[in-house]
């Protein structure tokens, strides 16, 4: 694999593999797609998880372009954050999507969040089991508390963050 640096001296993909509406449908087996930055989709036998998706209002310029078109979301059976931070937390992204996706889950800090944008975020602790359809999650720590050290992000104590892990 060849590593492309752009002009900014940014590691880059060398190519980005759009999804289509075609990818959201039955399939056999389990396919993964990077969905640009911390996301992922996935695709188990039909049932869709999308792990940090941020499709849209992403506050920088990005490296790359997103591959997935927020208007070629079909649907959402899991809708997973893995923590608060903007390049894995798109209110832009929740709002657009609200209409094809039956459940959001995350830390119940950034389930919160999503209930004051309108969704029914679930809450979850970490050690936590849950399922959507036949593919169980287990909710696992990780070290993510960089924010202590800045005092612009120090108007709460951030401890050790949370990341989805399958199981």
């Amino acid at each position: 694999m060849n590593v492309i640096i752009n002009k900014k001296g940014q590691a880059v993909p060398e190519r980005v593999e759009h999804i289509s509406k075609q990818d959201f449908d039955r399939i056999d087996g389990t396919e993964v797609r990077w969905l640009a930055g911390g996301g992922a989709m996935i695709n188990s036998r039909g049932t869709v998880i999308m792990i940090d998706p941020v499709l849209e209002g992403f506050d920088m310029p990005l490296a790359c372009e997103i591959p997935l078109a927020i208007h070629d979301v079909k649907k959402i059976d899991g809708y997973l954050v893995t923590h608060i931070d903007n390049d894995h937390f798109s209110r832009a992204t929740l709002n657009d999507t609200k209409s094809h996706t039956k459940s959001w889950h995350a830390p119940k800090y950034v389930a919160q969040e999503m209930v004051k944008e309108g969704v029914e975020g679930i809450g979850h602790d970490i050690g936590e089991t849950f399922s959507i359809d036949h593919i169980q999650i287990k909710l696992t720590p990780a070290l993510h508390n960089w924010q202590n050290e800045h005092q612009k992000w120090q108007y709460r104590k951030w401890k050790k963050k949370i990341i989805v892990v399958f199981i």
